[in-house]
């Protein structure tokens, strides 16, 4: 069955290292209403190469603002004008959350009548790949800048710190944030698993913008706007491949680094694929920072008669050197991933065509398609204007910090961390203004909705469903499962880990 919903993993988590990072008691300090100077030249041609290939046919779907009066008629046939809702502007398909008011009161930590003080973060200091994951941190200032652009919460003024992890500076982060922050928000750590516990211990909540180990993505105090729960698979790609190439799924190999992240998503694939038909003869573990010859991975999968193989890790340099390997010893095969792949610079990369073949997992519809996503169009018109670098992890950050700041509206005056979730949890059908398939974060499960795109050259092809701005949902796609990682995080009867929680 079709899902026509306007809008990603998440982006599946293993995005890993496929932007930029931040560290530990490093922070930023931003003025709310301080324009973002972070965007440069090879950011705006980034953005132009994403965004300017429209389909010239395109249909594109406008929002309507709400009125801002209503006429009535007495008994008399007197006609009376009253005050409705102000006409708040639109952001794809909801109303902004962000408006003038008159909450008051110090109702929480990081509260006062004025100001919300939240906190962000990414890993974009990491030695290895400076600037991980920094597109997550350049949308929540642009997005935070909107906010108090058009009235900050309930008139309150939203203040933000930005946090820089590092990678491995995670309980660093939350030991700085614990006594301050109202929240964090949008922040996301490629190794969330060295903060956990200090998060849990010292009580922080959090809207994350993605989580990546198993006792992370099933935190208590956490709701994330489109869920990444370690027992739970999105199989929209996988029912695709198992369709469409039935005898190579039978020959079916993973390619993972080997970090955490990906190892544990290597183990959801193997998990959760197998009922489709998938058979999995050799899973191959690569040096997350390289390799100096792929040849020999090249022809153990070839020797073994391999035709299918689940790449988990980067584009740029792991895969683009393994698929280079593979082109000059004549391996051919089908190539899935996940939304990491998504990017200008492995599409850039692909000017030989050399990793052609490549099938890659979306839950957010791509930038291409802004002309039929209303949501998709303002985060990038926000972006365009405010600066910063666009990306999908960008998307993901909005939609994050959407869904705080639309549940932050619904407590009015008595802003508490714990009305913030309780709202949130009450939202069960959140697609972040459109950009993303429709989900249920108070119930962590993962939308049984897809996209699936191909690299072809140097362009995205949508390949499934073909109908621009669509998903395609089949409840069946939510395969349920459990394994090591699912019993280290220790999940209680509603799939919350205790791992790390007080005796």
């Amino acid at each position: 069955m079709r899902g026509h919903i306007k809008t990603l993993s998440i982006v599946s988590v293993i995005l890993l290292l496929s932007v930029a990072c931040g560290g530990g008691s490093d922070r930023d300090v931003t003025a709310t209403n301080q324009t973002n100077e972070s965007s440069n030249s090879e950011t705006d041609s980034s953005r132009e190469s994403l965004t300017e290939s429209v389909e010239e046919d395109s249909a594109p779907v406008e929002s309507e603002p709400s009125s801002s009066s209503s006429t009535t008629a007495n008994e008399n046939g007197e006609t009376s004008t009253a005050e409705d809702e102000p006409a708040y502007e639109m952001f794809g398909d909801i109303v902004w959350p962000c408006n003038p008011g008159t909450a008051t009161g110090a109702t929480d930590q990081g509260v006062t009548d004025t100001s919300i003080l939240i906190g962000g973060g990414d890993d974009r200091g990491y030695a290895a790949s400076l600037g991980l994951n920094i597109t997550q941190t350049d949308t929540l200032k642009a997005f935070v800048e909107k906010c108090n652009d058009l009235g900050g919460i309930n008139g309150r003024e939203v203040l933000v710190e930005l946090y820089d992890a590092k990678i491995f500076e995670v309980s660093n982060v939350w030991l700085d944030a614990c006594p301050r922050m109202f929240m964090m928000v949008a922040e996301g750590f490629a190794v969330d698993s060295l903060g956990e516990e200090t998060r849990v211990q010292c009580e922080l909540a959090h809207i994350p913008t993605y989580t990546v180990s198993a006792a992370a993505a099933h935190g208590p105090m956490m709701i994330q706007p489109v869920p990444n729960p370690s027992d739970r698979n999105p199989l929209s790609m996988a029912s695709y491949i198992a369709e469409t190439y039935p005898d190579a799924i039978a020959k079916s190999a993973t390619m993972y680094g080997n970090f955490a992240a990906t190892i544990e998503t290597k183990d959801k694939t193997l998990s959760s694929y197998p009922p489709l038909g998938f058979e999995f003869i050799a899973n191959l573990e690569y040096n997350i920072v390289g390799e100096d010859d792929w040849t020999p991975f090249v022809l153990e999968l070839k020797n073994a008669g391999v035709q299918h193989i689940y790449f988990t890790g980067t584009c740029l340099p792991n895969y683009q050197a393994f698929r280079s390997a593979a082109s000059v010893n004549g391996f051919d095969a089908i190539y899935t991933t996940d939304a990491n792949f998504y990017e200008d610079s492995c599409r850039q990369a692909n000017d030989d065509g050399v990793m052609n073949n490549t099938y890659v997992r979306m839950a957010f519809i791509p930038f291409e398609e802004r002309d039929y996503a209303p949501g998709v169009n303002d985060y990038l018109e926000i972006m365009e204007e405010k600066g910063g670098e666009i990306a999908l992890l960008g998307m993901q950050a909005a939609s994050a910090f959407l869904l705080w700041a639309t549940a932050a509206k619904a407590c009015g005056s008595n802003l508490t961390r714990s009305c913030v979730l309780e709202e949130a949890a009450k939202i069960d059908e959140w697609s972040g203004g459109g950009m993303h398939v429709a989900s249920d974060p108070g119930v962590n499960e993962p939308p049984p909705c897809g996209i699936v795109i191909e690299l072809v050259g140097t362009t995205y092809e949508r390949i499934f469903p073909s109908e621009p701005g669509t998903f395609e949902c089949n409840e069946s796609w939510n395969a349920g499962f459990t394994n090591r990682w699912t019993d280290d995080a220790v999940l209680d009867e509603n799939r919350v880990s205790q791992k790390f929680t007080a005796e």
